[in-house]
């Protein structure tokens, strides 16, 4: 889907945009402490960063570079913040969800970024490195996929409670979602039918951008949370659609040699679902 680097890309844009606006970084996504010295000037270097990664994304200017530096900046938050938060707190429900948006949103940064031509100005190490880290990435975003399925389900009524009243059969329409990240997971860790599969995501990620998360923050202008929440959305739903377009990296098939000083990386890669 060509929309998908849009998507991830304005998503991006957004979330520096919201940093500057609210002077703080993006509580529900990134929970930097308040101690972190230098928080301010920090929080102002990400949103630069995230700013001009997400325009570049949109407006195709090194996109290949952007996306990159996007999920650097991300795994940076993921592998410094988030994840040491989980496992200092297994129990915490909100740190599973917040720890696995940022996996998806790391990784969809570099398989949206594999599914682009290669840069020519950048060496083929660096460009068969942005091809390994999105045949990693596509597992780590089926893990999500799965670690997701199992909270729609702990917390099922909790769910269910943020589905519109207005939806007919919202308890049927929360189960389709549990059934459709678990069948979407199993697809993409066994890469079979990952084209439809990821298609199908992308189309329940948008629809939630449309139906439950704009209404939200337009209801709630003024919550930092929502608007978080809504351009987390839309950039998985990106990352899905980017899937869509190039889903080779689903089973391991083919190897291809990566040469680095002088020793050969051997990485398999996905054939076409």
């Amino acid at each position: 889907m060509r929309v998908a680097p849009y998507f991830y890309g304005a998503a991006m844009a957004a979330f520096g945009v919201i940093q500057l606006v609210t002077q703080n970084f993006l509580s529900s996504l990134l929970q930097v402490p308040p101690t972190l010295p230098l928080r301010w000037v920090l929080m102002v270097l990400s949103s630069a960063i995230f700013i001009l990664t997400g325009l570049g994304i949109v407006f195709n200017v090194r996109r290949q570079l952007a996306l990159v530096a996007a999920g650097t900046l991300l795994a940076v938050f993921l592998l410094a913040l988030q994840l040491p938060a989980l496992l200092m707190n297994l129990r915490n429900a909100n740190d599973w969800a917040v720890t696995f948006e940022g996996v998806m949103l790391t990784s969809g940064a570099f398989i949206i970024a594999a599914g682009l031509p290669d840069e020519t100005l950048i060496s083929r190490r660096w460009n068969r490195t942005i091809h390994v880290l999105a045949m990693v990435g596509h597992y780590l975003f089926a893990l999500s996929l799965f670690v997701f399925c199992i909270q729609h389900i702990m917390y099922f009524e909790y769910i269910l409670s943020l589905i519109p009243t207005w939806m007919p059969v919202r308890m049927v329409l929360d189960y389709v979602v549990v059934v459709g990240y678990l069948l979407c997971g199993i697809s993409f860790v066994l890469g079979q039918r990952v084209g439809l599969a990821a298609t199908w995501l992308g189309i329940m990620f948008f629809l939630w951008v449309l139906l439950l998360h704009v209404p939200r923050a337009i209801g709630k202008w003024n919550v930092e949370t929502e608007w978080t929440s809504l351009f987390v959305a839309l950039a998985v739903c990106g990352v899905a659609f980017s899937t869509a377009q190039r889903n080779q990296y689903g089973r391991p098939a083919r190897v291809v040699a990566l040469e680095e000083s002088g020793m050969s990386f051997v990485a398999k890669r996905g054939k076409n679902a």
